[in-house]
Formats: structure tokens, sequence, C-alpha cells
């Protein structure tokens, strides 16, 4: 999806200015990388293996992507391999700890390993940053599923 130049100017301006955002805007630059893009898109289709090798590739480009550790920690979770998934998320947050996504996963990922209190945790931080987002609402419903209500 490409932004208008209006949206990009003003970004490039906002970042210009140092501004810091405490949650940051659904897209990223890595939308524009066909290999990134190809990775998102063996992620919907469930095919997670090649979307993790697709990933590492990128990261070693860019090691400090909140948003590629993120879909690493994602793929590797839903191939449960959680002490690997675990890594990745914690590695995501260290970079950012306002990364909506990587707070919901990681949350996700506490409730399939039986940690609902640190869910619940990650929903109150969710709450805090962003109200009741999408991302709020994704895990107040695993969490919800998950208490069998």
């Amino acid at each position: 999806m490409r932004r208008s130049g209006f949206v990009g100017g003003a970004l490039a301006l906002l970042l210009s200015t140092g501004t810091t955002w405490a949650v940051g805007p659904d897209w990223t630059h890595l939308d524009e990388d066909p290999d990134y893009r190809q990775a998102r898109r063996w992620i919907e289709e469930k095919n997670y293996a090649p979307a993790i090798e697709k990933l590492m590739i990128l990261l070693k480009h860019q090691p400090d992507s909140p948003v590629l550790l993120n879909w690493i920690a994602f793929s590797q979770r839903k191939l449960k391999n959680y002490p690997v998934s675990k890594q990745f998320y914690d590695a995501a947050l260290l970079r950012d700890p306002t990364y909506l996504p990587a707070l919901e996963y990681q949350g996700e990922w506490f409730i399939e390993t039986g940690d609902m209190a640190s869910a619940r945790a990650n929903l109150d931080k969710l709450v805090k940053l962003c109200g009741r987002c999408h991302e709020w609402q994704d895990l107040d419903e695993a969490i919800r599923k998950a208490a069998g209500g």
C-alpha cells in the first residue's frame, strides 16, 4: 500500500523534529520491501517456516526492528516453539516497550503457556497505551475465551 506524498512528507517532518510517539502507526517502511510482503503473505497463509527464514534474513539488516522481531516471535509461537518465540517477543519489546502488536501477541503467548496473570498485565499495558484499540480488543477476547467466557 503506497502512502500519499502528504502523509509521507508529514511523517518525515515529524521524524525530523525528534517527536516521539507513544504508539506507532499500523504501517511500516517495511511494507515497501517485497521480501517483507512475501513473508507476511506466508504468515497469512499459515506457512510459518519459510516466513521465519525470510524474516531472519531481513533481521540481519535491521536487527533492532520490533516489527521483524514480533513477526518472527508470532510465527515461532504458531509453530509451538514457545522458548524461541519468547526470546523474540522479549527482544521486540526491549527495542520498543510500547509496540502494540508485540504486547498483544506476547499476551497470547502468555495465554498459550498458562500465564494468565501476565496476559492480563499486557492487557493493562495496552489499555494505557491505546485505550480499547484493536490490539486490546483481540487480547481481551483471547483472555475471555481462555477463561471460558
